[in-house]
C-alpha cells in the first residue's frame, strides 16, 4: 500500500485566460435565452391556436345560424301545409257526411219503391185503423170509427192476392162491437141547442117589455091628428094609463125584472146553453146535465110559461136532457194488433 501513489481530490485547473465566474454567467444567459425563445414560441403557437379556434367557431356559428333560419322557414311551410291539410280534411268530412245522408235517402227511396202492392195495402189499412182509434179515444166518434173500419175492410177485399183472412176477421169483430154501441146524435143535439140560443132573445117575460097591442093601435090611430097639442095630450093620457097594469098571475111570486136585468138574464141563459153545447162536444155529461137543468129552471122561473115559445123551449130542453151523451166506446186494439202482425210477418219474409 505504500507503493500506490497518492492523488489529491482538487478541481482541475482552469483554462488559462478565462476566469470561472464569467463562464458561469454566460451559461446562465444562454439557458435563459433558450427558455425565453421556447416561451415565446409556445406563446405564439398558443395564439395561433386561439385564432384558429375563433375562426372555426365563427364559421360554425354562421353555419348554425343559416341552418336555424332554414329550419324556421321549413317550419312555417309545414304549418301552412298542415292548415291546408286540415281544411281539406274538414271539407272531405263534410262531403262524406253529405254522401252518407244521400245514401240513406236513396236506400229509403229504394225501399219505398221496392215495396209490393200488398205492403202498401197493409200500410193504408193500418193508417185507417189508427184514424179510427183516434176518433174513438179523442172525440168518442163511433160513427167515424165505424166508417174507417168499413173502408179498411173494403180495401182489403179489393186486394185479392193478399191473404188477410185473420185481419178481416178481427176488423169484422171490431165493427160488430161498434154497431152494438148506442148512437148519439151529437150533430142533431147541437143544432137544437143552437136554435134555443137564437130563441133566447125572443122568449116572453111574464110582464111584457113592449107596449100592449091596444096601446100600439091607439097610437097608430091618433098619429094622423094634425094638431101637435092634441097629439101630445093623447100621448100623455096613454102613458098615464100605462102606469098601472092589472094581470091575473097564477104564481104567487113572480120576479119583476128591469129592462137591464132582463138583458143580462137572456145573456146568461145564452151562455148556459153555449156551455151545454161545449160539454156535449167534450162528452162531459155531468156539466151537460147541469147546464140543461139550470136553463130549464131559469126559463120556468123568469119567462112566461103559458106562452108557446116558452113551452116549445122547455119541451126541447126536456127532449135533449133525456138523450144520453157520454157512452163508453169499445177499443179496436184487436184490429190494430192484427194488421201490425201481418206487416211484421211480411217484413221478416
Amino acid at each position: 500500500m505504500s507503493d500506490i501513489p497518492s492523488t489529491s481530490l482538487t478541481a482541475p485547473p482552469a483554462r488559462p485566460g478565462l476566469p470561472a465566474p464569467d463562464m458561469r454567467a454566460r451559461v446562465i444567459a444562454a439557458v435563459a435565452l433558450i427558455l425565453a425563445l421556447a416561451v415565446g414560441w409556445l406563446a405564439w403557437d398558443a395564439r395561433q391556436g386561439v385564432h384558429s379556434m375563433e375562426s372555426s367557431a365563427g364559421g360554425r356559428l354562421a353555419e348554425l345560424g343559416a341552418a336555424s333560419a332554414h329550419t324556421r322557414t321549413a317550419l312555417a311551410q309545414s304549418q301552412a301545409a298542415l292548415k291546408d291539410a286540415q281544411a281539406r280534411i274538414t271539407e272531405l268530412e263534410a262531403r262524406v257526411a253529405d254522401t252518407q245522408e244521400q245514401r240513406v235517402a236513396l236506400e229509403e227511396m229504394y225501399r219505398e219503391l221496392s215495396r209490393s202492392a200488398d205492403d202498401r195495402v197493409l200500410s193504408e189499412v193500418e193508417q185507417m185503423l189508427v184514424l179510427a182509434s183516434q176518433q174513438l179515444q179523442l172525440a168518442g166518434n163511433v160513427r167515424g170509427a165505424l166508417a174507417a173500419l168499413q173502408a179498411a175492410d173494403q180495401r182489403l177485399a179489393r186486394a185479392e192476392k193478399l191473404a188477410a183472412t185473420p185481419l178481416r176477421r178481427a176488423i169484422t169483430l171490431d165493427m160488430d162491437k161498434l154497431k152494438a154501441v148506442p148512437q148519439v146524435d151529437t150533430v142533431g143535439i147541437a143544432v137544437k141547442l143552437d136554435g134555443l140560443i137564437a130563441q133566447a132573445e125572443s122568449l116572453p117575460l111574464p110582464i111584457a117589455e113592449t107596449l100592449p097591442v091596444a096601446r100600439v093601435a091607439a097610437r097608430a090611430r091618433y098619429a094622423d091628428e094634425t094638431g101637435s097639442f092634441t097629439r101630445a095630450a093623447r100621448d100623455f093620457w096613454e102613458e098615464m094609463k100605462g102606469l098601472v097594469r092589472i094581470r091575473d098571475l097564477e104564481a104567487t111570486e113572480v120576479p119583476l125584472l128591469a129592462p137591464a136585468q132582463s138583458y143580462f138574464l137572456r145573456e146568461n141563459l145564452r151562455l148556459r146553453l153555449l156551455s151545454a153545447r161545449v160539454a156535449l162536444l167534450a162528452r162531459d155529461e155531468a156539466s151537460f146535465r147541469e147546464d140543461l137543468k139550470a136553463s130549464q129552471a131559469w126559463i120556468t122561473k123568469y119567462f112566461d110559461a103559458r106562452a108557446k115559445p116558452t113551452t116549445a123551449a122547455l119541451a126541447t130542453l126536456k127532449q135533449i136532457a133525456d138523450t144520453p151523451v157520454a157512452i163508453g166506446a169499445p177499443d179496436i186494439n184487436a184490429s190494430l194488433a192484427a194488421v201490425r202482425t201481418a206487416r211484421s210477418a211480411r217484413e221478416k219474409r
